[in-house]
């Protein structure tokens, strides 16, 4: 366990709004009683609590009347309207307090695994798997395990795991005070919505700041713009990182390592480059500064030894507070040993034993298109979510771990949730999947564009097919042109028919060539060419992967995902 730090001096009262400034300072500087006391005195309102829970599920019942959803984000935004306290209302009602998880990327798996192993410590384990990881979802969340009176059910007696957006983390924190939070990276990823690394750091150590000094935090040891946040925590602090050799891209033979996106190349301290002793993927490895000497904490929990017994199990060796332990990750790639390796970390935190580790991680499934596996026909499809280029990166690097050719659909969208600016995708490493597929199908809003960049990797058009959401302008025109000349001369030859009279019918070109359009023709083209027995992996963006498994459960393939053990 590392010790803790001396204080440092809190400089976030000049950023916060007015009305957290004096929570804030207060509770950077209070023991753990004196915060749990300052909680409990400020002003409450059961009645209005109640309202707002009312008002929150009745407005979720209606949602799901209509058909217009899971009737899940929906409930907090309205709770929040009549009662904007009502996440802080019932938060202080948890027993055993709250759990983070934030990053760029494993928030939902670390949260799946955490939540395994809590439960079977014997633990009631809420989520917000069923909301969004916004300031609405974690509201969700919360109203929809509260009573009619305003207060939680069960007396609160649970501890909830909450999956927080990079961003909205600052707000969040403000409202649930946790236990833990744990930091699992710090990716390039929607820079229309949160602009580059360097941004989201800067917010994050403005949050830290204001945290109570009895929570802990989990930091990723192999991500400098991660660990550099123990550097400014006066509280405990516990890394988390990889120490298997075998795994170093520096030292292997194959292209991987020349095709890694860096995200974060300086030293915090001195503006130095970071030189890289190993390198897993990334910026994510084992550095150093060579100016003033900054590099990688020694990680209290690390991975020693991995193996790979297939494509989804991944057997690996920890060693903590000087024992070693085994155990199976039932997931593909080098990722999940990542958030394997978080969800260990916070666990040995909250006094969990090692059975209930070693049992939580290796009977844990796949979850909401983190390689989901679903069995259509004899064919099997594997969901794996990609939304920035690391990501996408690493997920080819899974797929192609067994060097053989694969079924492939890439979905890439452009709405909000994934954000508007595809410019990520050149650099994806697209070259890795030249020769190596069987078929390729292209599709979701951007589909042109993901085509571009895939004829730009060396990959001729006639070795995909090309499904965008709906016909281009001048196709439209086209198909309405020849449309309309063919109804005026169907009507022309009634006319010549009746009368007897000659009439010249206009000349028509060749019709359009029909094409296929949406994710529901993709998916099933994509299906259609996929053997029996072989399993089609499909690549979407977020958005790509709601309307996916929107047509899944449309098709009664999947439940609808709001549908949990613990939602």
């Amino acid at each position: 366990m590392r010790k803790q730090r001396p204080s440092q001096p809190s400089s976030s009262a000049e950023l916060q709004a007015d009305e957290s400034k004096m929570a804030s300072q207060s509770l950077t500087t209070a023991s753990k009683k004196a915060t749990r006391t300052l909680r409990s005195q400020r002003q409450r309102n059961p009645v209005r609590a109640g309202l707002a829970v009312i008002a929150g599920r009745m407005a979720g019942a209606l949602s799901r009347r209509l058909h217009l959803g899971g009737g899940t984000s929906i409930v907090g935004v309205v709770a929040q309207r009549v009662y904007p306290e009502i996440v802080e209302h019932l938060a202080t009602e948890l027993k055993y307090g709250s759990v983070m998880v934030t990053g760029t990327n494993g928030k939902t798996t670390t949260s799946s695994f955490i939540a395994a192993i809590l439960r079977d410590d014997g633990l009631r384990v809420w989520r917000n798997r069923e909301g969004s990881n916004l300031m609405g979802g974690v509201a969700s969340s919360l109203v929809i395990r509260a009573q009619l009176d305003g207060h939680l059910r069960r007396s609160g007696k649970a501890i909830s795991i909450l999956e927080v957006d990079e961003a909205a983390l600052p707000q969040i924190i403000r409202s649930v005070l946790p236990r833990t939070i744990v930091f699992t990276n710090l990716f390039r990823d929607q820079l229309d919505r949160y602009g580059e690394v360097n941004s989201i750091v800067a917010l994050w150590k403005q949050a830290i700041t204001n945290l109570p000094p009895d929570t802990t935090l989990v930091l990723n040891a192999d991500d400098p713009t991660i660990a550099q946040l123990g550097d400014l925590f006066t509280g405990k602090v516990l890394y988390y990182g990889i120490d298997d050799p075998s795994l170093d891209l520096l030292t292997q033979p194959d292209t991987t390592a020349r095709h890694q996106v860096i995200d974060a190349r300086t030293c915090p301290i001195c503006g130095h480059e970071y030189v890289y002793d190993a390198q897993f993927y990334s910026h994510m490895g084992h550095y150093h500064c060579p100016n003033c000497g900054h590099s990688r904490p020694q990680p209290d929990i690390r991975v020693t030894h991995v193996q790979m017994d297939s494509f989804d199990r991944l057997r690996i060796q920890v060693t903590a507070n000087d024992q070693q332990h085994e155990l199976t990750i039932p997931l593909p790639g080098l990722y999940n040993i990542y958030n394997a390796l978080a969800a260990i970390t916070v666990s040995l935190t909250l006094q969990s034993s090692w059975e209930a580790i070693v049992l939580g991680i290796e009977q844990s499934k796949p979850v909401f298109g983190r390689g989901e596996r679903l069995q259509v026909d004899d064919k099997t499809i594997r969901l794996l979510l990609a939304k920035n280029p690391t990501g996408f990166n690493e997920v080819l690097r899974t797929v192609y771990s067994e060097d053989v050719p694969r079924y492939l659909l890439f979905v890439l969208n452009d709405n909000i949730a994934d954000g508007q600016d595809i410019s990520w995708i050149w650099d994806v490493d697209f070259e890795r999947i030249i020769g190596r597929t069987s078929t390729l199908i292209v599709a979701g809003t951007r589909a042109l564009d993901l085509a571009v960049r895939l004829k730009y990797a060396g990959i001729n058009e006639k070795d995909m097919i090309i499904i965008p959401p709906a016909p281009l302008r001048t196709e439209r025109k086209k198909i309405s042109t020849y449309t309309r000349l063919r109804s005026r001369n169907q009507l022309q030859r009634k006319e010549k028919g009746r009368d007897g009279q000659d009439s010249h019918a206009i000349s028509l070109s060749e019709p359009p060539t029909q094409r296929n359009y949406g994710i529901k023709n993709a998916l099933t083209s994509a299906l259609a060419q996929t053997p029996v027995g072989e399993t089609l992996f499909v690549v979407p963006t977020y958005t790509g992967l709601l309307e996916l498994h929107q047509e899944l459960e449309q098709r009664g393939l999947t439940p609808h995902y709001w549908e949990g053990r613990d939602a």
